[in-house]
């Protein structure tokens, strides 16, 4: 100002401006705002342009002022001097814009590499519908298998949400009529041969073999598990999110952990280590264990499990974590998930997802004795489904028919780091037997004592506190 009048006006003008916007953000805009602005691509590069160039102003001004102390006619000492103070007092100020720079790069970036460009799904019945798959493609494995299946369903009005799950070890899967898999398998997806392949998990795996039949920008193997669970439930499927195996620890990892109350003393596969019952703290390791592992329980004990975790993710990551936490959850969910959801829709899904949070979180399992997994009554499962979404409104299709199909998308799950693949199962449990404990008419249900197949309050069963 002393210096250069025209300057520091326009620089000190500049500057209040953007404390006063910053001001004006603190005290209206909301950390719901800004989770939404997170996930918006052209928001994030404004902002990026915005600090890169605030960083370069600060720069500039320093080095003007040092230009204006007449360096040249200053001792030799004081001239070093003042050069130092300059270089530092223009590292200091530029750090924090760099910093910001860096990060909004990385949510950039990792919005852009998960999220294609692609048009929005339009609700279903006043509900959207994201089919939930945790996979595992790693040594030992026969392709990639969606161990984890579930759909997440949301009133898009009220954003009431509800969660389904069916078993890995479903037979005669359905596909949507009209559908080249449909006039394949009319009566369910089944044929010769292993058991092992014609499961709800092999659909995956069939559907990569068999492109020609699954057309679609997601690829082939998810979209076959989306029309599998499509056309089983007869809810249309508008979008998936798979994650592997190190995507789900790293993503747990990267919230801080979750907090979960262990019911009994879990055996993490044949290492002979004990997941302690109790009021836990797990890191991304130990949270993979405590929904995979099998070793001494059933499938349909994992999935009450699987159940809890994705309850206890939901209770963590509230807007907060997430944007104190972006950077690292982008980091891992850019290799780690699959998805179609478009990027143009992640807006609204950040709205949706913020008021199904607030919210109970009913959960239907598709296990015995309300279903045998070998020979389900897929009837009644579409008239089940209709019931626990709509309040009551049956569902009108039969067995070989259900709603139009989309094309759709499949995903992963987890393992441990310390032990292999095949250490996370025991040999009998092997996900590619045709031999599971949970195969067959005599499936076992969950040892809980309430009835696995009535739907609940995924609180009501799981506690976080």
């Amino acid at each position: 100002m002393t210096g250069n009048r025209r300057v520091g006006k326009v620089a000190a003008g500049v500057w209040l401006g953007v404390v006063g916007i910053v001001a004006l953000m603190i005290w209206q805009v909301s950390m719901t705002d800004l989770a939404r602005w997170a996930v918006r691509p052209a928001v994030l590069t404004s902002f990026k342009v915005l600090a890169v160039a605030l960083a370069l102003g600060w720069i500039a001004i320093i080095v003007d002022a040092w230009r204006l102390g007449h360096p040249p006619g200053l001792a030799r000492q004081h001239r070093l001097t003042m050069l130092g103070v300059t270089i530092a007092v223009s590292a200091l100020v530029a750090t924090p814009f760099v910093m910001a720079s860096q990060k909004v790069t990385a949510a950039h970036d990792a919005v852009v590499a998960m999220f294609p460009s692609g048009e929005v799904a339009a609700a279903s019945n006043g509900r959207l519908n994201i089919l939930l798959l945790g996979a595992d493609a790693g040594e030992g494995r026969i392709g990639v298998r969606p161990d984890s299946i579930m759909l997440a369903s949301i009133d898009v009005q009220t954003g009431e949400p509800a969660l389904i799950s069916l078993p890995r070890n479903l037979e005669e899967a359905r596909f949507p009529s009209g559908t080249p898999a449909a006039e394949k398998f009319p009566t369910g997806f089944s044929g010769d041969g292993d058991a092992s392949e014609y499961m709800l998990n092999a659909t995956w795996t069939y559907g990569e073999a068999n492109p020609d039949m699954f057309p679609g920008p997601s690829g082939p193997g998810p979209t076959a598990v989306k029309q599998a669970v499509q056309g089983t439930l007869g809810v249309q499927v508008h979008y998936y999110v798979a994650l592997d195996l190190d995507g789900f620890k790293e993503l747990i990892d990267a919230l801080g952990g979750v907090t979960i109350r262990v019911q009994d003393d879990l055996v993490m596969g044949e290492s002979g280590k004990i997941l302690e019952a109790g009021l836990q703290e797990l890191d991304g390791s130990h949270a993979l264990w405590y929904a995979r592992s099998r070793t001494g329980s059933s499938d349909y004990a994992r999935m009450s499990r699987q159940r809890c975790v994705i309850g206890a993710v939901a209770n963590e990551a509230d807007p907060s974590t997430v944007v104190a936490n972006f950077e690292d959850l982008a980091a891992a969910s850019e290799s780690m998930v699959t998805t179609d959801i478009p990027r143009e829709d992640l807006s609204n899904l950040v709205d949706l997802g913020l008021k199904a949070k607030s919210q109970d979180l009913p959960s239907l399992q598709f296990v015995p004795p309300l279903i045998t997994s070998a020979d389900p009554d897929i009837g009644l499962i579409r008239d089940r489904t209709q019931e626990f979404l709509h309040g009551g409104a049956a569902a009108t299709s039969t067995p070989d028919e259900s709603d139009g199909g989309e094309d759709g998308d499949g995903g992963s799950d987890g393992g441990d780091d310390e032990e292999s693949v095949e250490a996370a199962v025991a040999p009998e449990d092997s996900e590619d037997s045709g031999e599971s404990t949970s195969t067959g008419s005599q499936d076992s249900a969950d040892d809980d004592d309430d009835d696995p197949s009535e739907p609940v309050n995924v609180d009501s069963v799981c506690s976080y506190e």
